[in-house]
């Protein structure tokens, strides 16, 4: 799947694989790239004003499998390649 990090929709469709993970890179993508902020919060508003979306952030936030960007500061230093690799390893 190819996301585009400047449309909100790319973002949300992405985001909705796989929540668990994604919420951390976009997390750390507003840190690290700031022109892609606005089309991530629109998709963090997007995700927090739809009941189904919601629902679906919170069960995996109550399942512990979000974790934060800050949990690993490993994370900061590497690519978003090295990042993914790291993922599927």
């Amino acid at each position: 799947m190819i996301v585009s990090l400047n449309d909100p929709a790319s973002i949300l469709n992405w985001w909705k694989v796989f929540p668990e993970r994604h919420d951390a890179f976009l997390e750390f993508k507003l840190r690290v790239s700031p022109e892609f902020a606005p089309a991530i919060r629109e998709a963090q508003r997007r995700i927090a004003a739809s009941p189904e979306l919601r629902e679906l952030h919170l069960s995996a936030a109550r399942a512990g499998r979000i974790r934060s960007a800050e949990e690993d500061p490993e994370d900061i230093c590497r690519s978003p390649y090295e990042l993914r690799r790291a993922e599927v390893a």
